[in-house]
């Protein structure tokens, strides 16, 4: 396996003007034009010292079409005023909406929240600290038939403490949905199936045994289904590698867990499955620190990752737990913690990650940076981009 990086730090980027990606019909939407790289990277809002650290974001697109992101925030990790915060950026628009909480429990920690649609509802997972730490919290999930305006009461996954989530669902091509999960005291993998309605689950491998595990721990596994019923996921571990397992039989059981040549600092990876089959991997790449922000994109089911590029690239900042999505127009959508004290947006497209242009970090300010028609524009008023309408399942 062969993993070439092609990557700019700092210095100025030298692009070919191309035709323009985005163009805007006098009424505020986007139309998507077929050629051209764009990528544009902000803030979801500017820090609340209100709410001095949030972390862990999950993002989905609504079935209307709204891009919605919700983390947690509180006074620190843990803190029993932390709480689930929601914000939203809506269909013609080119700015996030001010946070909102969306669920509290009152005196406990609600954390790792994962969004997931399934083109008619929201459902939105998470975990409620109810002992002395994330080993001591269920699994719940609370859901939305209007684009997450309103929730529903939250209902149990599991009541048992020790399992987590944290990583995007998906729906396989047998119609089941897999959760991923893990155990945070075995510091092991696992995965909940659920039925096409979402109205059943088991967990597998069936044997606690045999969830998925290295020397040092893997957790936090991400999930990509390669071809009907073969699954690849992808797990942050303490070995110092990203490790990978694989599944023929649509989760039931899985393989041994190998390095894959790309290194972890045992931080949280993301991995997407395009429209088009293509991967996405969104990681840090190094053993020693959590930056850069690295995407790379892989044409043959993750065998090799031809494209690199940090979306940040200063050094010192930790940018963390990315997580990613495709939207309904073809683009690319990933947020990530910005040294835990803002949630972050990039949004591009595949042609940005071929032409392999960094965006520059802007650790302390929080100014908007976007790549466009061959230009990196370092300081911009507001991104060109905005959600439009469309299939997002």
């Amino acid at each position: 396996m062969r993993f070439r990086q092609s990557i700019l730090y700092g210095a100025l980027a030298v692009a070919v003007a191309v035709p323009s990606y985005l163009t805007d019909d006098g009424g505020g939407v986007v139309r998507v034009e077929p050629t051209g790289s764009y990528a544009c990277r902000q803030d979801v809002a500017a820090p609340d010292p209100n709410v001095p650290k949030v972390h862990a974001a999950a993002i989905a697109q609504a079935p209307a079409g709204d891009i919605l992101t919700v983390y947690y925030g509180g006074t620190s990790e843990g803190a029993p005023n932390q709480a689930l915060y929601l914000s939203r950026l809506a269909v013609g628009k080119k700015t996030w909406s001010k946070p909102e909480v969306v669920f509290d429990e009152p005196g406990k920690a609600d954390g790792n929240p994962v969004l997931w649609s399934d083109g008619k509802r929201l459902y939105l997972f998470f975990v409620t600290i109810e002992g002395h730490g994330w080993e001591q919290a269920p699994i719940r999930l609370i859901t939305s038939d209007d684009g997450g305006r309103t929730w529903s009461e939250p209902a149990s996954i599991r009541k048992e403490w020790g399992w987590m989530v944290g990583t995007n669902p998906i729906r396989m091509s047998n119609g089941e949905v897999l959760l991923p999960i893990y155990d945070e005291a075995e510091s092991s993998s696992g995965f909940y199936v659920f039925s096409q309605d979402m109205s059943s689950w088991k967990a597998y491998p069936e044997e606690h045994t045999s969830w998925i595990k290295t020397a040092r721990s893997s957790i936090q596994p991400t999930v990509v289904e390669v071809e009907p019923g073969r699954l690849v996921a992808y797990m942050r571990t303490g070995d110092g590698a990203i490790y990978k397992s694989e599944s023929t039989d649509f989760a039931r059981t899985w393989s041994a867990p190998v390095a894959e040549p790309i290194g972890n600092p045992n931080s949280r990876i993301a991995a997407l499955k395009l429209d088009n089959g293509k991967l996405v991997l969104a990681y840090n790449p190094w053993v020693e620190h959590r930056s850069p922000m690295r995407v790379s994109l892989s044409p043959d089911k993750g065998r090799t990752w031809e494209n690199s590029v940090d979306v940040e690239a200063q050094s010192g900042p930790q940018f963390t737990y990315p997580v990613l999505t495709q939207s309904g127009d073809g683009f690319i959508h990933l947020v990530y913690s910005y040294n835990r004290n803002n949630i972050r947006h990039v949004v591009f497209n595949e042609s940005y990650l071929r032409d392999a242009v960094g965006l520059l970090s802007n650790w302390p300010e929080h100014t908007i940076t976007e790549f466009k028609n061959g230009v990196r524009r370092n300081v911009v008023r507001q991104c060109s981009y905005t959600p439009s309408k469309g299939e997002t399942e």
